[in-house]
């Protein structure tokens, strides 16, 4: 078995070649587990897999999840589209953010398959949260050390270009607290965790304070740019660390199809 691992930026990410993920055995599963696990990013292009393949390979990074609302009897995975008809966020843009902070326990890993993607528009970006964390200003380090956030997600009202707001929430609302400076449950690395798309205001301050000092903060993120945009093409496949990345989409054009195969990798129990 010989497996090439491209960068794909300078802090994480790598593209898999000379390795089809088709039919993987159990010393290639190791070898994309372990890439996982060193570069938090792997891509497979022109992967061609079909739902069961594409589960498997899912599977070698760990148990997918069942914990979205919309992953309901037994369903092993969803579409991010606008061409099926059960397909979840179609169009426009998406702010920076890790799926599932709004709960006790967020997702893992997320891995896509692009069956359609636009001409023009449509790129997932990333950035590096562990690197966020540790090229922070050491006295905005200091400040945040001890201090927790509220991320909220309301089923009925979110968008994905528009900060929630806390204070109209519906009684479908999920929400949930996390320390701003994170570690993950598996690696303990340390992570910036607030998002633009979820996070509402800091446990402990008043309203004044914890606004300015989430704008600080949020305006720091966008200053660091994206580390890694994907452009999408038929037959992508990627799977990436949730709580080490961010993800954010651009919009694209009313008119492009746009769809992709997602399946949810959940937190070790």
């Amino acid at each position: 078995m010989s497996i090439h691992a491209k960068p794909l930026s300078s802090s994480f990410g790598v593209e898999i070649i000379g390795l089809d993920p088709r039919n993987l055995d159990a010393e290639a599963k190791s070898a994309v587990k372990l890439l996982f696990d060193n570069h938090h990013f792997i891509l497979f292009r022109n992967a061609d897999v079909n739902e069961e393949q594409h589960l498997d390979i899912v599977r070698a990074i760990g148990p997918i999840s069942g914990g979205d609302a919309l992953m309901k009897e037994g369903k092993q995975f969803t579409y991010i589209s606008n061409v099926h008809t059960d397909g979840r966020l179609p169009n426009g843009e998406l702010f920076y953010h890790s799926d599932h902070m709004f709960l006790e326990k967020p997702l893992k890993g997320i891995s896509l398959y692009s069956i359609e993607a636009p001409q023009h528009g449509g790129e997932t970006r990333f950035f590096n949260a562990a690197a966020a964390y540790q090229a922070l200003p050491p006295e905005l380090k200091e400040r945040i050390k001890d201090l927790s956030a509220r991320h909220v997600y309301d089923y009925s009202v979110n968008r994905g270009d528009k900060r929630p707001d806390a204070e109209h929430l519906s009684d479908n609302a999920d929400t949930y607290v996390h320390p701003l400076v994170w570690h993950h449950p598996e690696s303990g690395t340390p992570l910036l965790f607030l998002s633009r798309l979820f996070t509402t205001d800091i446990i402990g301050l008043d309203r004044q304070e914890s606004d300015e000092l989430l704008d600080q903060l949020l305006e720091y993120v966008d200053s660091r740019g994206d580390d890694y945009v994907h452009k999408w093409a038929a037959g992508d496949l990627i799977i990436w660390d949730n709580l080490h990345l961010q993800h954010a989409r651009n919009d694209f054009p009313a008119g492009e199809r746009r769809a992709l195969r997602r399946v949810p990798i959940a937190l070790a129990a």
